[in-house]
């Protein structure tokens, strides 16, 4: 039996071996397979490790199962931590892959866009340091600039700089002892609309790409501590958009040296109408980035990733866009989370496909995520036109937030009016009650 090691909780990619008879292997973090919230098939054998971004703790795991990298036909991840990892296990153990030399391009955008810049596609320029630049050492780039981590993850700890004194500011944040610990990439900012290419290579050749924009930019999702929205392009909404982000993807993976696998694309188109590169994964997108081009388009690149790992071109018939398809990813207040509105009358609105939720009963926000991969749920929704989805977006994006309850992180007197107000007992504020005859049970604040 053709047996496939998965790295990771990719419980889509899981259910597409098992599909084809496959045997999978999943190594997950421990602490993953406890909390129980990704459930994978009965079918599929669970390595449980301390790290699943670790070599050593994914070999002895398999070790103390039993297993060895030579049992496995195909190896795969979706995880981004994981992909320079999963690269190498693949290579040592002979089986199909990028090889570590182009999965180190598809996970460090410094050194990914200087050879993107080599090969002459368009890319902002920037500069990578290991130790805190000061404004001078920037200057030939230009205000404003982006400030980021070299090989990040979710747009986490990334931050514009209008200028020296934001930048001073911004550098000692990420370099917060002064001295390196990860690499700090700054590079020039610009000003568009920022989109995604999904799809998958094989033999060098792009089988099938869908496009998808967000109704922000990543960075200003984070700036305003917004939720993240991606909505799949069609021809009617964005017509010769699909073949021209074809054409940049294409010379892009080319010029990377990614041959065979899928791949998450992020572009700019500029004012001026030209597309600009902004970064590419080895991976599936995020959050129900595989529902949205199933739903859209008919293909499940899941499906295309386990025949991708097996060295076998995917089969797939994508269908044209039929109705109008987008996710949002709402964000929670910060304090305690007391309640959320049930799952299923979210669902029931209009277009609503899929509701997820993240969040918990209990769980406790801080305020605003520097990270675009700590929403509290997400919705995916399908309308006939482009405008009435924005609409059903907002409704149950409203829907959820307004449905959730969540204590707000403020001083012990608020907390006691906050409790009072939503028990309905005003027992609980902090004044004496008095119960003799002749009182009114009330009493005044001290």
């Amino acid at each position: 039996m053709t047996s496939v090691l998965l790295i990771g909780s990719d419980r889509y990619f899981a259910e597409a071996c098992v599909a084809r008879g496959l045997e999978v292997i999943a190594v997950r973090n421990a602490s993953a397979i406890r909390n129980g919230v990704l459930t994978f098939p009965e079918e599929v054998r669970q390595v449980p490790v301390a790290d699943q971004t670790d070599t050593e703790a994914v070999l002895s795991g398999l070790a103390h199962a039993g297993l060895s990298l030579g049992d496995f036909d195909g190896i795969y991840t979706n995880y981004e931590l994981a992909v320079v990892m999963t690269a190498g296990l693949a290579q040592a153990a002979g089986v199909p892959g990028p090889g570590t030399d182009v999965a180190v391009l598809m996970r460090d955008k410094y050194l990914q866009k200087q050879r993107l810049a080599q090969a002459g596609v368009p890319v902002t320029r920037s500069q990578v340091f290991w130790t805190p630049p000061t404004p001078a050492d920037v200057a030939q780039l230009g205000y404003p600039l982006v400030l980021k981590p070299v090989a990040g993850v979710g747009t986490e700890a990334t931050v514009r700089v209008d200028d020296p004194e934001a930048f001073r500011k911004a550098v000692a944040s990420f370099f917060p002892s002064g001295t390196a610990y990860k690499g700090l990439q700054v590079e020039q900012f610009v000003t568009g609309e920022e989109f995604c290419l999904d799809g998958w290579v094989h033999d060098g050749v792009i089988g099938f790409s869908s496009v998808g924009r967000y109704a922000r930019t990543c960075l200003e999702a984070v700036e305003a501590g917004a939720s993240l929205r991606v909505c799949r392009c069609t021809e009617t909404t964005h017509p010769g958009l699909a073949a021209e982000a074809d054409r940049l993807a294409a010379d892009a993976l080319t010029a990377l040296g990614l041959r065979n696998g899928v791949f998450h694309l992020e572009f700019f188109r500029l004012l001026d109408g030209r597309l600009m590169f902004s970064e590419c994964a080895a991976r599936r997108g995020g959050p129900f980035n595989e529902e949205e081009v199933r739903i859209s388009r008919s293909t499940s690149l899941a499906a295309a990733s386990v025949a991708l790992c097996l060295d076998e071109q995917p089969k797939a018939t994508p269908t044209e866009p039929a109705r109008e398809v987008g996710s949002v990813h709402p964000k929670l207040p910060s304090g305690v989370v007391l309640d959320l509105p049930r799952a299923e009358e979210l669902a029931a609105l209009d277009g609503v496909e899929y509701v997820r939720y993240y969040t918990y009963l209990g769980a406790t926000y801080s305020g605003p995520s520097s990270s675009l991969y700590q929403p509290a749920a997400a919705m995916l929704v399908s309308a006939p036109t482009a405008a009435e989805l924005d609409i059903r977006l907002d409704q149950v994006e409203s829907a959820f937030v307004k449905g959730a309850v969540v204590s707000p992180n403020t001083s012990p007197r608020h907390m006691r009016d906050f409790q009072s107000e939503m028990l309905g007992r005003d027992d609980l504020r902090y004044r004496p009650f008095s119960a003799g005859p002749g009182h009114d049970g009330q009493g005044q604040d001290i």
